[in-house]
């Protein structure tokens, strides 16, 4: 089990880039996703793993990652 990660803000950035170069590291586990856009939200879950949120406080209190990006 590596780094707990979540990202807030499901965009283009972080589809194109932050999320599948984090997928590749070994010591990373995706655990949560943020958008305002809940369906974004769930696209980025469903393809990189982690829970979908759209609220960050909400993510933050039941999830507790170590890195947010």
């Amino acid at each position: 089990m590596g780094y707990r990660y979540a990202i807030v803000g499901c965009g283009g950035i972080a589809n194109g880039s932050h999320l599948p170069a984090v997928k590749r590291l070994d010591n990373v586990d995706i655990v949560a996703v943020c958008d305002i856009n809940e369906e974004r939200a769930k696209a980025a879950a469903e393809k990189y793993g982690g829970e979908a949120f759209t609220n960050l406080d909400e993510l933050l209190n039941k999830i507790k990652p170590e890195i947010v990006d």
